[in-house]
């Protein structure tokens, strides 16, 4: 592929993404694209089959980049406070930061037939393997109450999820420091220490 290709696709791609979180994925066609890109129906289908398939390659790119981050985090050799620091610094970060393609991922992946659909949740299963994995290690460090890891991560995930249905990206507060308030909140709570 040319850079020319390369950077078109990215282009049709955060098009797509701003199109599909604002109309919705049934209520942006390929026309609505086409248009907005400046560019001919017939030729969108040079970078992508379908609009499912476009769909896909949304989700599928946007996971895949977060959980090589997330999975590089698991593996090292630090605590595994460091290591919760670091994934919730970094997902809270990666995902309130893109919020077209988040809104596609709380929204969309339903609308992918097969087997679209079950490489995503895979993708997102792995996510909360890796999060459920942390909290375990800290509880069986002794720094951790007996709360179930998997309620742990997904009120986690849902705090950061909710994100696109209010965080304002060219607002007061950037993604890197509501990351570090959702891990203060997360891990400390409201309370000032007495």
């Amino acid at each position: 592929m040319t850079e020319k290709f390369i950077h078109k696709q990215e282009r049709l791609f955060d098009t797509a993404a701003a199109l599909f979180a604002e109309k919705g994925y049934h209520g942006t066609s390929i026309h609505d694209l086409a248009q907005a890109m400046g560019l001919q129906k017939g030729s969108l289908y040079h970078y992508f089959k379908s609009k499912e398939e476009l769909l896909f390659r949304l989700l599928d790119e946007y996971i895949t980049a977060a959980l090589q981050e997330i999975e590089k985090i698991c593996v090292l050799e630090d605590e595994p406070s460091e290591k919760l620091r670091q994934f919730m610094l970094f997902y809270s970060g990666f995902y309130a930061g893109d919020r077209d393609r988040l809104v596609l991922l709380i929204n969309d992946i339903d609308k992918l037939g097969e087997p679209y659909r079950s490489q995503v949740i895979e993708k997102e299963r792995r996510y909360y393997r890796a999060l459920t994995g942390i909290f375990s290690q800290l509880q069986d460090a002794g720094i951790m109450k007996p709360i179930p890891p998997a309620v742990a991560a997904y009120a986690f995930f849902g705090m950061v999820h909710y994100t696109c249905k209010w965080f304002q990206q060219d607002g007061a507060i950037s993604a890197e420091s509501l990351g570090e308030m959702f891990l203060e909140i997360f891990t400390r709570g409201v309370f000032l220490d007495k």
